[in-house]
């Protein structure tokens, strides 16, 4: 196997870890999901199947409607998975839709899951050494074989659940899929304006309670702690500073704390005091 094939399935376990580890999902949660790999999986499984004519993932959602149903089947799904688990995972986790009704199971999965320091020492390594190396990972980069082994090693229960689970419920998995291929074309270019939306009103919370969350995202940031470690660390404090009665007043209205938290993260904490406190209160 050359580096960059050695690299890309590397790649596909760590990202798959980061979902599900209990001190990196949080990670994996602000992280862009890109839907063109599910175009990029689904074109290369079909094709595989089929030994027809390569598909091109520009072409997909313009031609599926013409293709053979289901487009994801047993085997194809098995194909997607090998090649593109990721982009199978967050599909199936409704990361392209408004939802999943696998998103559950596969969640019971990660908690069970979600403790294991070795893959956590893992996964550091392996991606600070990325980092260090720079743009050209993929291709001229290279881990030590004993690391990729176990990694591997290491991920194996994990991903067979998953692939189990999605090979089973591969109904599912096609529903989901004809959802995001009725979504639009290939997307060039940068990530959709709606990421960037924010998901609450800035008059949601009171003045009070913006200040204290805007507060306490300051002093971790004042620590100039690591990328990720900071990511955490304001993620644990924000978190703590949701009162009960708050995250009740936040769902009466619709919303989640999780929705609060994005954003603080995106959008508040970068405001100066004078514009949280400006902020007209609710309740």
């Amino acid at each position: 196997m050359d580096n960059s094939h050695c690299n890309h399935e590397i790649m596909q376990l760590l990202d798959v870890w980061e979902w599900c580890s209990r001190a990196l999902h949080v990670n994996w949660k602000r992280k862009c999901k890109n839907r063109n790999s599910c175009l990029m999986g689904m074109a290369y499984a079909i094709t595989e199947e089929t030994s027809a004519s390569p598909i091109s993932p520009f072409k997909l959602t313009k031609i599926y409607k013409t293709l053979r149903t289901p487009l994801l089947n047993k085997t194809t799904v098995r194909i997607f998975w090998e090649i593109y688990p990721v982009a199978l995972l967050e599909m199936c986790l409704g990361s392209f839709t408004k939802g999943s009704p696998l998103a559950e199971q596969l969640n019971r999965l990660r908690l069970i899951r979600q403790n294991n320091p070795t893959l956590d020492k893992i996964f550091k390594k392996m991606r600070s050494r990325e980092k260090r190396f720079g743009d050209d990972w993929l291709f001229e980069g290279h881990h030590p074989e004993s690391e990729f082994a176990m990694l591997k090693k290491e991920m194996a229960p994990l991903c067979s659940e998953i692939k189990a689970l999605i090979i089973k419920k591969h109904a599912v998995v096609e529903t989901l899929a004809q959802e995001v291929l009725a979504q639009g074309p290939w997307q060039f270019g940068e990530p959709r304006a709606s990421w960037f939306v924010r998901k609450t009103p800035e008059s949601l919370l009171n003045r009070t309670v913006r200040l204290k969350l805007w507060q306490a995202a300051r002093d971790v940031l004042s620590q100039n702690l690591e990328e990720e470690e900071e990511l955490q660390a304001l993620c644990d404090v924000l978190y703590g500073k949701i009162t009960p009665s708050v995250k009740a007043a936040i769902e009466a209205q619709g919303y989640s704390v999780d929705n609060v938290v994005d954003d603080v993260l995106n959008f508040d904490m970068h405001k100066s005091r004078e514009e949280i406190t400006a902020s007209p209160p609710t309740f």
